[in-house]
């Protein structure tokens, strides 16, 4: 599925439990990070719907929303990506920041794949947004955010600072995909390595992972992994100041 000139999933019709892509394995070292086994999750983004289907296939315990702006991307993930509503998740039709606006859930983690390389939408880079993601992140919960590298994305460092700037235990894994997976925990204190190497450990086995999710987190929970806001440049983004059509033009010079 192709998003303008990106690609955007890739499956293997006959193995569709195989992640194309190294960035949803490193989203799913999110579980090894939540205080409890999680059973609410929200996915702003849908796509082809393979992160979804995997999530459904390996956590049959827990309930999945997703917020999709377009019903095309649906219908095609229907068609051509084995998609199942219900299934694999609800799915509501909307701008994630109205939706997560209108809604009362709270979610145990909340995965946010919704800023394509060069087509960042403003409004969903915010403090304010971001705030709104705290507030319906569950005590004990993270927030998952799939961000691109500098290259492709001028703003990356003041994404990562507004985020980190309202979530106090905050940590970045490099995917190794010219991109960065964001863990914004709703929590009172830092995670070790260890802790998260064994809870993935654990994970890994108990829901037949098949990839190595404990050497994953071994290798991208690296010494700069801990985010603090003040010590990172940038600016904070705002709904009073988000450059994001200047920043977004120079990332395609």
């Amino acid at each position: 599925m192709l998003f303008g000139g990106y690609t955007q999933t890739v499956m293997r019709l006959g193995d569709p439990d195989y992640l194309y892509y190294a960035y949803v394995r490193s989203v799913m070292a999110g579980f090894a990070f939540l205080q409890k086994p999680a059973k609410n999750i929200l996915t702003l983004g849908l796509g082809g719907g393979s992160q979804q289907q995997f999530i459904a296939g390996r956590f049959k315990d827990v309930t999945i929303d997703i917020f999709e702006i377009d019903p095309v991307v649906v219908d095609l993930a229907q068609k051509y990506f084995n998609f199942s509503p219900g299934t694999h998740g609800h799915v509501s039709i909307g701008d994630a920041r109205r939706l997560l606006r209108k809604s009362n859930k709270k979610y145990d983690l909340i995965i946010l794949d919704a800023y394509k390389a060069g087509a960042i939408p403003f409004h969903l880079t915010t403090r304010e947004f971001v705030e709104l993601v705290k507030q319906h992140v569950s005590p004990g919960g993270v927030a998952a955010f799939h961000l691109w590298e500098e290259k492709v994305n001028k703003y990356l460092q003041n994404q990562i600072k507004t985020i980190a700037d309202v979530f106090p235990r905050t940590y970045s894994f490099n995917t190794g995909e010219r991109s960065y997976i964001i863990f914004a925990a709703r929590q009172s204190k830092w995670l070790s390595k260890e802790e998260v190497v064994a809870r993935g450990k654990k994970i890994a086995v108990e829901r037949f992972f098949p990839f190595d999710l404990e050497k994953l987190i071994t290798e991208q929970y690296g010494p700069a992994s801990r985010i603090v806001a003040d010590e990172l440049e940038g600016q904070i983004l705002t709904d009073d100041f988000a450059p994001v059509n200047l920043l977004r033009h120079k990332s395609v010079q």
